[in-house]
């Protein structure tokens, strides 16, 4: 037996044992140990699971103008602050990219801000952390700028910061319960096993969190329409809240309103596997090599938010993001192949990341503040 495989059959057999001390699990708890068990889970292994051998891009790895942009992004909010010290605070860096951009043109273009800024990256992964430290000591960055840091279930591992929590691509692999209307009642999908398998079993939802959200929200779902929520972004954000002081938060990520997600699927939900660039519905295969993912509800994320005492500074597509922060600008600028002008048209195109992801911005202890980013378009000249 493979590394690999020893390693998906020891995954396995925990969860395994799980189900079997209860008979059965909900699926968050079964998504939870498949990405984030410490020695096996997805997002904890040493496989690799961005870029060209992994199983998905992300923004960052596209190219640098994305980390540049948001470096733009920053030192407005830096300014809107009173110009004092600023913290940024990364969910999830993976390879590191996104930091390593941000940083390099800060201090390249904005030497003041770099002076007053800080970079912290929570991460819980030794192979990811490992990477991230090595790609930043590449540049040769003053000691005290970048430190590592932890996410709990209670919460993060440092003090109360002035600044901002940047997350791309985190919320959508937060795990998530699988929701069902079965003949007029509201039903959760849970997971067990007997010698043939992995089974799903429907029966009664695990929590009265449930119906409150689908009624605040006005959701109904018709006769086996399924959908997923995400409890845990409800509970990160509430920590971020915790946490921030003054400042603001950005969300960067695929999904949509809940009247967009209803719109664009039908009956079967959002839940889906990725895996060497290819998508899936076998949720219960590849263990631990494959990621799984759901579209993040933003109109969750925004009543959770502003009950966690922070209110909505604006919410957009990608598209208009970027381009409201100067990326026509700056391919119009750059000498660049066709390939590479190529990659930077996928981060604001309809038919590429520009639509399906979204950007939610909000802040805390700030009052009203105008981003740039978030203007009309037709007020830009290029």
């Amino acid at each position: 037996m493979t590394v690999k495989n020893c390693k998906t059959q020891l995954l396995r057999d925990f969860i395994i044992e799980n189900i079997n001390k209860k008979g059965k699990i909900t699926f968050a708890e079964f998504m939870r140990m498949a990405l984030y068990h410490p020695k096996y889970g997805y997002y904890n292994s040493n496989k690799e699971r961005i870029g060209k051998c992994g199983d998905y891009y992300t923004s960052p790895i596209v190219h640098r103008i994305f980390g540049e942009l948001l470096a733009k992004q920053l030192e407005e909010m830096w300014r809107i602050m009173g110009e004092e010290s600023f913290t940024v605070v990364e969910m999830g860096a993976g390879s590191g990219w996104l930091c390593y951009d941000i940083i390099h043109y800060i201090r390249k273009e904005y030497p003041r801000f770099y002076d007053n800024f800080h970079y912290i990256i929570v991460e819980t992964n030794p192979y990811a952390k490992k990477k991230q430290r090595l790609l930043l000591d590449s540049i040769d960055i003053d000691d005290d700028k970048v430190s590592w840091r932890t996410y709990a279930e209670d919460g993060f591992s440092f003090d109360r910061i002035h600044g901002c929590f940047l997350s791309n691509e985190f919320v959508d692999a937060l795990p998530v319960h699988r929701l069902k209307a079965k003949n007029k009642v509201l039903k959760e999908m849970y997971v067990s096993y007997n010698n043939s398998g992995f089974f799903e079993i429907e029966d009664d939802v695990s929590t009265h969190e449930f119906k409150e959200y689908l009624g605040t929200l006005r959701v109904y779902l018709r006769e086996d329409q399924e959908c997923e929520i995400n409890l845990d972004a409800s509970k990160w954000l509430g920590h971020v809240s915790d946490k921030l002081h003054k400042g603001f938060v950005i969300t960067i990520d695929y999904g949509d309103t809940i009247d967009g997600i209803f719109r664009e699927n039908d009956t079967e939900g959002t839940l889906r596997c990725y895996y060497k660039h290819t998508v899936n519905k076998d949720y219960y295969e590849r263990l631990g090599e494959q990621d799984i993912t759901a579209h993040v509800d933003f109109t969750y994320l925004i009543k959770v938010g502003k009950l966690a005492g922070l209110q909505v500074t604006g919410f957009t597509k990608q598209s208009h993001y970027l381009i409201a922060l100067g990326i026509l600008e700056k391919l119009n600028n750059t000498n660049t192949d066709i390939e590479t002008t190529l990659k930077v048209k996928n981060l604001f195109h309809p038919e590429g990341m520009g639509e399906i992801f979204k950007v939610l911005i909000q802040h805390k202890n700030i009052e009203n503040p105008r981003l740039n980013s978030l203007r009309p378009l037709h007020s830009i000249t290029i």
